[in-house]
């Protein structure tokens, strides 16, 4: 195990961490679960500690990205969410490898970052403690990387990005980002954070208003793209909880200072004096400025993955699962998933077209390809809440109307834990009949020309 991972670490190697302002191959550490040191207590909203700079150096800052119009290629992504449930031993990855080659799907979207951890070996995140029963050189996504390519399938590490956490009790591991720095978690309006489902609001979420917050998760997603060859990264959670968040006074004060410079000092001085009666003045003196500012954060944070993953890698393709109705996702989520699209920072995206109507979710993709200004939507079929048979006649109404593929959710519900085939050999049967059809890489082309420039 020990040599398969680190031919995979080697193939990936493409940058440095500077320690101490020399320069150490990103491979050194590679099959360690070595994490990077923070401050015995919190910095505040990501200031700088007087540890060691082990954090990733690249480019702070995001080049405007360009477009590319391009016709999807022949060839359908089939797919399927693999919840990080099955990622916690080697036979159940091999198992779920098996099916989804047996069945004739081409793409594995494994879940590799849950709660703020790690089911691979990252330098910025403590190893899952749904691996504790496992030996330490057990590395899940090298396993399915190695697995999947050699099935012949697309593997696409899927990560939780803002979402870190959903229990009462704290992660046991002190180096966990909750523990490191709770101060950097969204608040609602009473200043309150969220531990676990509450409402519309899941858990604990890292706020993506704190410049920390986005260092941090930076970090961690071009970590794994610097060292593992993987097919794409994919987001999930790539947003705020609802829009009762994040109130913290540090946000609040963030936009604050992102209003100054349109305003007056007269009209400064208004809202300030209704301030210090209403801590949210701000934030009710200007709702739509307020809104767009949390979407930019959001867009920012996956802009700045995506340029630096693409030039790191240029043939990786970069998704996101997205709230299909767009006007929930802006206004509630910050999730403004089409210009994602639109600027480039997305690949392709994945409109999670879960409501048991397929009349409601054909509608939904119908609009995300419209809107998509030629990039690939990828349907999302929520499988795991319906029989075979609404999940098949979502999945070809999806292809009727311009879907580039499909991807269900889940593989863990739809096998039951990888216990039963009769789903997917339905799906199979109805959807992938006579022969396997590759994965489609819109990257691809654009990485070949990169190479002849």
């Amino acid at each position: 195990m020990r040599n398969r991972i680190a031919a995979l670490g080697a193939a990936a190697a493409l940058g440095a961490l500077m320690v101490g302002g020399a320069a150490v191959p990103l491979l050194a550490a590679h099959g360690q679960n070595k994490i990077v040191p923070y401050p015995a207590s919190p910095a505040p909203n990501g200031a700088p500690s007087k540890t060691l700079d082990l954090t990733l150096k690249v480019p702070s800052s995001s080049p405007t990205l360009v477009p590319v119009a391009r016709s999807v290629p022949t060839g359908e992504v089939r797919a399927m969410w693999i919840v990080r449930d099955t990622m916690t031993s080697p036979q159940r990855i091999k198992n779920a490898v098996a099916l989804a080659k047996k069945y004739r799907f081409n793409t594995l979207f494994v879940q590799v970052r849950g709660r703020g951890d790690a089911f691979y070996h990252s330098r910025f995140e403590p190893r899952s403690e749904q691996l504790s029963r496992q030996p330490l050189d057990f590395d899940p996504l090298a396993v399915a990387i190695e697995e999947g390519h050699r099935a012949g399938l697309q593997v696409h590490a899927w990560m939780n990005t803002f979402f870190v956490w959903h229990q009462k009790r704290r992660p046991y591991s002190s180096l966990h980002i909750v523990n490191r720095h709770p101060e950097w978690l969204v608040q609602d309006k009473q200043g309150r954070t969220a531990w676990t489902q509450r409402g519309d609001c899941e858990g604990a979420f890292l706020d993506p208003a704190v410049p920390g917050a986005r260092e941090h998760t930076r970090n961690v997603f071009l970590d794994l793209v610097s060292r593992y060859p993987v097919d794409g990264i994919h987001f999930d959670y790539v947003r705020f909880p609802s829009e009762d968040f994040s109130f913290s006074d540090y946000s609040l004060s963030r936009f604050r200072e992102h209003m100054l410079p349109a305003l007056t000092p007269h009209q400064v001085a208004q809202i300030d004096a209704k301030r210090a009666r209403n801590r949210l003045a701000w934030h009710y003196s200007f709702p739509g400025h307020w809104r767009a500012w949390r979407q930019s954060l959001v867009a920012e944070t996956v802009r700045s993955i995506s340029v630096e993953s693409h030039r790191m890698r240029p043939g990786i393709i970069v998704s996101a699962a997205v709230f299909p109705d767009y006007n929930v996702a802006t206004r509630s989520k910050g999730q403004s998933w089409r210009d994602w699209l639109r600027d480039g920072s997305l690949d392709a995206a994945c409109p999670m077209t879960y409501n048991r109507s397929t009349q409601l979710v054909a509608q939904q993709i119908r609009a995300a390809v419209a809107a998509a200004g030629g990039k690939p939507i990828i349907a999302g079929v929520g499988a795991w809440q319906m029989p075979a048979s609404s999940a098949i006649a979502k999945a070809k109404a999806y292809r009727g109307i311009g879907a580039a593929g499909l991807n269900f959710f889940s593989y863990d519900g739809m096998t039951r834990g990888g216990s039963t085939e009769a789903y997917l050999a339905a799906v199979s049967a109805a959807l992938f009949p006579n022969r396997v059809v590759a994965a489609p890489n819109w990257r691809r082309p654009i990485a070949a020309a990169q190479r002849a420039d």
